[in-house]
């Protein structure tokens, strides 16, 4: 029985061990080549297809005995596949070998057996620099192999396309870093082209969107970004290095955006260059929605190939590339036309990018590095030129057009120039007829005023003499009678009582002598008054000036109203000097003045309506070094203080309809502030009363 058991059990082990057999390991020898592949014999190949197994999983025995020859089934169209390779190697030198795993996907995990232990290696395209066990720039993985050593290597893959095989490659150290750094020159003949081309065109970028800002033509804007995008696409390299070397999936994007803006914008170039909405209206729509097309087709050619969605990636890429066709035909067609219509942008076009479509033939007739980009800096070159050139004629066009423009607006505004000239004479005759019977009605309303003026004048006045006549009247009837008396008393020889009556009569002819010459007094007074201002300033009295038009602004207010009554008070300073001044216009002046104080105070009185409230108005009268001042207070209605600065305005009256012309205070302002250098100050308290204080040079 255990001799059967101990068969079995050798038979397994054989079995087991002759499914995990390696394959002959690769020999490294001294004649070794910069970069070797290594023969199909010497590796092995497991395909896990859509599952990932990990380093562990993949060393488990029923993993393990499915390693096998590549079949070349790896990758097939439309499946997606993960895949192992596993291999050995052998130092077959006296001497230690430093080789590399050389990695050109992009992420590949390497383990190495040494010594019965297994060291992990990552490098790959998209690996980030920091996490690469490699030569960072070159994704080299550094490994040392003494004398006759020999190691085992697992590789994961990772996912797998038919676009890159599995074989295993591997490197030699010393030449590598020979070639790629040693040797190297700090900046190559490449860098240097790469570095003036870019510059170059980031200078056309710049100067056409110069051209832009000046005109606002959107074919240098396209034309601007497309040139951008093509400094991007031919500086790609340093942009993978300075920008993208930790975010290598960043890269990918960058590339995907760059190249499909790039073509974008080269259909919108064409699109503006030719002027296809005008020409052709119908194609303009079909670009339009070609470029659209173009943006969606790229954002799914990147998700595809992110995601290694095969068989969408080839229908659009098919679909693209069809489509690309048909816009080269309907292009081609589309220059062909306009050459026929003799267009020198078409011409020069064609002169300027036949170069760079020929460039793939040429390169095959001229193997020389650099034809294809010299023929794209020559279609560059030639482009910018035509935009500059084009740029001149919009500049010349602009500028006619500029002309044309301003000619038409000094010939619109000569046109109106005459125009406003008419209608400046029209104006002008209606203002002077305007203004003309404006002076008239100007001149009406303060004849009115003066009437209005002169009635108070006279009605005063007519009280005033009506007083003097009355004595006279009286005391010669008086006289009459007294005479009639001494008469009969003569006749009776009683000469004591008729000595009597003389001294009676005596007394009356002197009442009767005293109120005539009042009257005699107030008569000429108003003759005085009468007679036109003469415009001259003659010394005057102001305390009998202000008591005279005082009484005659009473009288008056009470010729109309009977009932009216109101204390007068008088504060006159003695021996105050004669003033020069011209009496009539200030007689004016404060008959205005007295005139509102009492209309102020019988307004009150009417509106109290209290018998215990006195209209009052005073005059005051002082000297102030060489000034006379006049106060007039009453305690009326006061002013408000919102009309207190128009009080003084030409025909602003608080008066009703019919009562007041505005223009009293107006005149009294002009009469003292300009024809006699004086002022007028007011103080008032609404409800409570107002005073006007007058000031007059003592000397006008």
């Amino acid at each position: 029985m255990n001799k059967y058991l101990s068969l079995l059990l050798l038979l397994l082990s054989v079995a087991s061990f002759s499914q995990d057999s390696w394959p002959e390991p690769h020999l490294i020898k001294n004649d070794f080549e910069i970069y070797q592949k290594l023969s199909e014999k010497n590796w092995q190949y497991l395909d896990t297809g859509e599952k990932q197994l990990s380093f562990n999983e993949i060393r488990k025995p029923e993993n393990v005995k499915k390693f096998g020859e590549y079949e070349h089934k790896a990758g097939d169209f439309g499946n997606r596949s993960y895949a192992w390779t596993r291999y050995a190697l052998k130092n077959a030198t006296a001497n230690p070998q430093i080789i590399t795993f050389s990695i050109d996907r992009k992420k590949e995990t390497i383990y190495v057996q040494r010594n019965g232990k297994w060291q992990k290696f990552v490098s790959g395209d998209l690996v980030p620099w920091s996490e690469r066990s490699s030569i960072k720039p070159l994704t080299e993985i550094k490994f040392t192999l003494a004398a006759g050593e020999e190691v085992k290597v697992y590789a994961d893959l990772g996912d797998i396309t038919m676009f890159n095989r599995p074989t295993p490659e591997i490197g030699n150290y010393l030449k590598i870093v020979d070639k790629k750094f040693i040797k190297q020159q700090t900046y190559q003949t490449d860098d240097v082209l790469s570095f003036g081309i870019f510059g170059f065109i980031m200078f056309a970028v710049i100067f056409n969107l110069f051209f832009y800002y000046v005109n606002r033509e959107r074919v240098y804007l396209v034309y601007s970004c497309l040139l951008f995008f093509s400094a991007l696409l031919m500086a790609e390299n340093i942009f993978s290095t300075l920008l993208f070397s930790e975010f290598r999936k960043g890269y990918v994007f960058f590339l995907f955006i760059v190249i499909t803006m790039f073509i974008i914008m080269l259909i919108q170039t064409f699109r503006f260059f030719f002027r296809v909405n005008i020409h052709f209206p119908g194609w303009d729509k079909f670009l339009i929605y070609f470029s659209a097309y173009i943006g969606i087709s790229g954002s799914l050619i990147y998700l595809a190939y992110v995601n290694q969605w095969l068989i969408l990636l080839f229908v659009i890429i098919g679909i693209a590339a069809l489509a690309g066709m048909v816009f080269i035909v309907a292009a081609i067609v589309l220059i062909i036309s306009l050459l026929r219509k003799k267009d020198k942008e078409a011409r020069l076009f064609v002169i300027a990018a036949m170069p760079f479509i020929a460039s793939p033939i040429i390169a095959v007739i001229l193997p020389f590095e650099w034809t294809i980009t010299a023929c794209g800096m020559w279609t560059i070159l030639a482009l910018s030129w035509g935009m500059f050139a084009r740029f001149k004629s919009l500049q010349i066009a602009n500028a006619r057009a500029a002309l044309e423009k301003e000619e038409e607006r000094t010939r619109l505004i000569a046109a109106q120039k005459v125009e406003l000239e008419h209608l400046v004479k029209e104006r002008t005759h209606e203002l002077s007829q305007s203004l003309a019977e404006l002076k008239q009605t100007q001149n009406q309303l303060i004849q009115s005023e003066k009437m209005a003026s002169l009635g108070e004048l006279t009605a005063g006045i007519a009280h005033e003499i009506q007083n003097p006549l009355n004595f006279v009247n009286n005391f010669s009837d008086v006289s009459i009678e007294l005479l009639d008396e001494m008469e009969e008393e003569l006749d009776k020889g009683d000469t004591e009582e008729v000595k009597a009556i003389v001294g009676d009569i005596k007394q009356n002819l002197e009442k009767i002598a005293h109120h005539g010459r009042r009257a005699d007094s107030i008569v000429k007074g108003m003759l005085q008054h009468s007679r036109a201002s003469t415009g001259q300033k003659e010394p005057t009295d102001i305390n009998a000036l202000a008591d005279e038009y005082l009484r005659l602004a009473y009288h008056g207010l009470r010729a109309k109203d009977k009932s009216f009554n109101a204390e007068l008070i008088k504060n006159f300073t003695e021996s105050l000097p004669m003033a020069k001044i011209i009496s009539q216009d200030v007689g004016r002046v404060l008959l205005n003045l007295f005139t509102n104080a009492f209309y102020a105070t019988q307004q009150k009185q009417k509106q109290l309506n209290d018998a215990g409230y006195k209209p009052t108005v005073s005059v005051t009268t002082s000297l102030i070094g060489d000034v006379i001042e006049i106060r007039v207070n009453d305690n009326g209605t006061g002013i408000p203080d919102a009309i207190k600065d128009k009080i003084l305005q030409p025909f602003f009256t608080t008066k009703p309809t019919g009562e007041g012309t505005g223009l009293g205070l107006s005149l009294s302002y002009d009469i003292v502030v300009k024809a006699h250098g004086g002022k007028i100050d007011i103080n008032s308290t609404e409800g409570e009363g107002s005073e006007f204080i007058i000031t007059l040079p003592l000397n006008g």
